[in-house]
């Protein structure tokens, strides 16, 4: 064999082992990038969805705000879409429960988010179908939040509703503006402490002060008869005088009621001995 024969082996050998390497490190970068491990135990679910959002291949799965797992395939199935998935994890699912598609973030991309249903529903049964919820279209929502704020100021510019009326009735616009400057008037009055309110809110407190000092002497008049203090406070807490009170309220009752008896002799006794 040749020298040149060798050589030209030798280059084909170390050519072939530099790919072969080269193959081997892409697939190493493929699976750390990808973040699986294939010799991992997972866990596949299949969930129906009427639609699915743009939901694609190798988008992640969510459980509880920790990706577990990947949208492996999504199979269009007559009149809904079955979407597989491989979990790191087994997920038991609960009456409840919800899977849905959303937004992975304001740039776009979706993902799928798992919610097994609340810690005390029923479980479901194993072989039952899982049903999704149908998506949020961000685009469709704004969509009709534009259409609706559309509407609204085409009603404005129309004179309908209370702003379309503030902005097109020339009178009723005079009446506000006669009522602000009814409003601009009394604030300004209570800033220059006209009026009752105003003085009460003026920086001169004479009227406050003479206000708390009333309130003072309530204050100190109902605690002394509290205390049984006077005639008034006397009368509150001694019962002795109370009831002599009663009694002597009793016997003044009594004697106007002899007099109107006594009344109708009175005055026949005057009548006839006056005739004398």
């Amino acid at each position: 064999m040749s020298d040149k024969y060798k050589k030209d082996i030798s280059i084909e050998v170390l050519v072939g082992l530099f790919t072969f390497v080269i193959l081997i490190a892409l697939g190493v970068f493929t699976i750390v990038l990808s973040r699986q491990n294939f010799l991992q135990e997972t866990y596949p679910i299949e969930v129906q969805f009427e639609n699915v959002g743009g939901l694609r291949n190798g988008d992640h799965v969510f459980l509880r705000g920790t990706q577990v797992g990947v949208i492996k395939t999504t199979l269009l199935q007559g009149n809904h879409v079955l979407v597989r998935t491989d979990l790191d994890v087994p997920v038991r699912f609960r009456e409840g429960y919800k899977v849905e598609v959303v937004a992975a973030s304001m740039l776009g991309g979706k993902m799928l988010r798992i919610f097994e249903g609340p810690l005390d529903g029923t479980l479901i049964a194993k072989g039952r179908v899982i049903r999704g919820e149908l998506p949020i279209d961000i685009l469709d929502e704004l969509s009709v939040a534009v259409a609706g704020l559309r509407d609204m100021t085409e009603e404005v510019a129309s004179g309908e509703g209370t702003l379309g009326k503030l902005i097109q009735d020339e009178e009723m616009y005079n009446e506000m503006k006669g009522m602000l400057e009814n409003l601009k008037q009394v604030s300004e009055r209570l800033v220059n402490g006209e009026g009752t309110l105003g003085k009460l809110l003026s920086k001169d407190d004479v009227l406050y002060q003479d206000i708390q000092d009333s309130a003072a002497n309530i204050k100190n008049l109902t605690a002394k008869i509290n205390e049984g203090k006077g005639t008034l406070g006397k009368l509150v807490e001694d019962d002795q005088l109370y009831l002599e009170a009663q009694k002597l309220l009793e016997e003044l009752r009594a004697a106007i009621d002899d007099m109107r008896e006594t009344s109708p002799v009175t005055t026949f006794g005057s009548v006839v001995f006056g005739a004398f």
